[in-house]
């Protein structure tokens, strides 16, 4: 992989501030949800259809997609996640296009790299797959994804080109591979009811940026752990890779940095704040805080135990708040159910490590030059042709367009406000550039798994990690 280096200072990250404070204008003045759907967002038109440049779209030509989608997004009541593409894209997508049929598949998270790759090396891959870049940045870097450079304006080419805190989201040496129109802040969410009924509701963080630290996040989490009831704080899960947005973010949140500057080296096992770290999660599950036997869990089991109300919070982005507000309605989620968005625990008073990702969809080299064009024709159209792809997956553009959708949910606010802390605190930079990147986030769940049955120490696990992280930058690297 070509090296792209970073200037190494946090306040490198105010380009990307600039461009997220413009985007999230829209959620500080006050708006509200506009009349609209029956979810309560605000429903236009698809708008005339562009040609983009360098290509010719021909109305009345025939082709026929396939796109796998993975479990995002509502956008009516009643909806399993993303079921919006193919009930509500596909159909305004048709009312412009009517000859390009439009297939839809929905891949479970913890099935969606493993088909993929297989995928790949059977040159049997969809034309389009809806995911984000922490999984497709690898596919670019295998030569399996179209270069998207042609299908974007060429001022939001100029944007994208002069900041690289969104170049490395989003492209491969060089050449953007995901569609940039995209941007999400991950967090903690957390069922404020159970705490409410614990009598406890004061442990939650109280500051207006929500910040706390490892002792105050315990304190909260033993004010509700009931084994007798299967109700615990939080879902620690070790049986597939999803796991590492939460252990890489508190490894970040106790000081570690995970890479050095030009990605040749996988970094956290020289940070004090990683052994650190890694003790703090053992000790949730040796002090019984924590949903048992988190080494048999995945992310799946933690979302299902979230809606159960068997656990008190989860890692999620804006997404999961319409998961509870249609889940209530359809009874998948049980009441009563509070949501509260709050940091993640950490060593420095006041910051926390934020998860900020920009990017999603991609569309893959098929040899069909016809499908190839209007694979990135349909990713193009999907985020800036219509409301629905920004009203369903709850996001905002990083360019600085202004969002389809609008708040009056001070939770989602309060989420907003987060996003635009990247000039001020720490950014997990979990190394999506990198080839293998998949293969990385597989070599980590296996070492917590030891750690959380006690085989090995939160020094030996961090250390295995490491080692086996960087034998993936290696291997990669021959």
């Amino acid at each position: 992989m070509k090296k792209r280096h970073r200037s190494g200072k946090r306040t490198t990250r105010i380009g990307l501030s600039v461009l997220l404070v413009a985007a999230m204008a829209a959620f500080a003045v006050g708006c509200s949800r506009a009349s609209g759907d029956s979810a309560g967002r605000t429903t236009k038109p698809s708008q005339p259809a562009s040609a983009a440049p360098g290509q010719n779209y021909d109305r009345n030509e025939k082709a026929e997609l396939t796109i796998w989608m993975t479990q995002v997004g509502t956008y009516k009541p009643g909806q399993k996640p993303g079921e919006w593409v193919k009930d509500d894209l596909v159909p305004e997508w048709n009312k412009v296009f009517p000859n390009v049929k439009v297939n839809v598949e929905i891949i479970p998270f913890d099935l969606v790299n493993e088909k993929i790759t297989t995928a790949i090396a059977s040159r049997t891959t969809p034309d389009i797959l809806m995911d984000y870049p922490g999984r497709t940045l690898a596919y670019g870097q295998m030569g399996a994804l179209l270069k998207l450079d042609d299908i974007l304006p060429p001022t939001d080419l100029v944007q994208i080109h002069k900041n690289l805190d969104i170049m490395k989201m989003v492209s491969v040496k060089g050449d953007i591979v995901t569609m940039p129109y995209y941007a999400t802040q991950v967090a903690l969410l957390l069922n404020r009811s159970l705490w409410k009924e614990a009598g406890a509701e004061n442990l939650l963080p109280q500051n207006p940026d929500r910040t706390w630290t490892p002792e105050q996040f315990k304190a909260a989490l033993k004010a509700v752990a009931n084994k007798e009831k299967g109700v615990y704080g939080l879902t620690l899960f070790a049986l597939n890779e999803q796991g590492d947005q939460l252990y890489n973010n508190l490894l970040v949140s106790f000081g570690a940095k995970l890479f050095n500057d030009d990605y040749s080296k996988f970094t956290a096992a020289d940070s004090p704040g990683s052994e650190q770290a890694l003790a703090f999660l053992k000790s949730l599950v040796d002090e019984g805080l924590v949903n048992p036997h988190p080494e048999t869990l995945t992310s799946v089991n933690a979302l299902d135990l979230w809606r159960q109300r068997k656990n008190g919070m989860i890692v999620a982005n804006a997404t999961h708040s319409d998961l509870i507000v249609n889940g209530l309605k359809d009874g998948s989620v049980a009441a009563p159910h509070e949501y509260m968005y709050v940091n993640f625990p950490s060593t420095t008073p006041g910051k926390s490590a934020l998860k900020t990702e920009i990017g999603f969809g991609v569309a893959f080299k098929t040899g069909n030059a016809t499908r190839e064009k209007w694979a990135k024709k349909f990713l193009y159209w999907s985020m800036n042709e219509n409301t629905i792809f920004a009203g369903a997956t709850k996001t905002f553009n990083p360019l600085g367009n202004e969002p389809a959708w609008v708040v009056s949910d001070p939770e989602l606010r309060f989420l907003a406000k987060l996003s635009m802390k990247t000039k001020e605190w720490p950014v997990v930079d979990s190394g999506w550039g990198i080839k293998g990147y998949p293969e990385m986030r597989a070599a980590m769940f296996p070492e917590m798994q030891r750690l959380f049955i006690g085989q090995t120490t939160p020094k030996q696990a961090i250390a295995n990690i490491s080692a086996k992280t960087n034998d993936v930058i290696a291997k990669y690297k021959k």
